[in-house]
């Protein structure tokens, strides 16, 4: 990433790859061909592994790495949501993979050169943010196929709480250019899952949740993938290390 060839080298195939999958996921759900259509969703996470890679190779950031992949392999079970067993398995790789994020993120931050009055902030935004999807998921709870696959929305909901949470501490100790993109990132995906649960279960703005659903994705793993890809100061790199 050392040249302005390669740094648009990268920017084009991430903007290329996300128009294209834009479009085939806007034809597929208009021709209803939701099996594909929810296949789709996890080929973006692939797609996005697969520029990493590409593009690093070992370098790939391994935390990174592991949450696409496992991400993807959950978009790739919910073509059998209907399924209770297989809808707790997507839950369940769908917390995992946050738990990467987590991973990453939490070595990182500190609360040692935060002000008390910053830190009650933060705290009382985490704690609304916390209140909220813990509200949202309530409502699901009757629709869940049983009390592991309603435990696992929770614990879902629970860490994108905390990796939320994590990335504003993250940006606010860093504040740089690579942070904003790590925060607009992970709020992509938050808000891509809130839009995901609300057009899954229709609760409301029909089809314009299922597009913005499937858009934000889009933006957030090409924003991962740009964080990752893009200069950045040594200090702020995320930890790397699975365990």
């Amino acid at each position: 990433m050392n040249n302005s060839v390669t740094k648009k080298s990268y920017k084009s195939v991430i903007l290329v790859i996300g128009v294209l999958l834009c479009i085939a996921g806007t034809y597929t759900h208009q021709i209803e061909e939701y099996t594909v259509y929810r296949a789709l969703r996890g080929v973006i996470s692939f797609s996005a592994l697969g520029v990493l890679l590409y593009f690093q190779g070992k370098q790939t950031h391994p935390l990174f790495a592991c949450f696409l992949l496992l991400y993807g392999a959950s978009s790739i079970v919910t073509i059998w949501y209907e399924n209770t067993t297989l809808a707790t398995l997507a839950m369940i790789l769908n917390f995992c993979a946050v738990l990467f994020l987590i991973r990453a993120l939490f070595p990182k931050v500190s609360f040692k050169n935060m002000s008390w009055w910053l830190i009650i902030i933060f705290v009382a935004m985490v704690l609304l943010n916390a209140f909220l999807l813990y509200e949202f998921v309530a409502m699901m709870k009757s629709m869940a196929g049983s009390s592991t696959h309603y435990l696992f929305m929770l614990l879902g909901a629970m860490s994108m709480v905390v990796v939320g949470f994590l990335a504003l501490l993250y940006n606010y100790q860093y504040s740089s250019q690579s942070s904003i993109i790590l925060v607009l990132f992970i709020s992509s995906i938050i808000f891509s899952e809130v839009f995901r649960g609300i057009a899954y279960y229709d609760f409301a703005f029909g089809n314009i949740a299922v597009y913005a659903a499937r858009i934000l994705l889009i933006i957030g793993t090409s924003l991962l993938v740009h964080y990752a890809l893009m200069m950045k100061d040594k200090d702020e790199e995320l930890h790397r290390k699975l365990f």
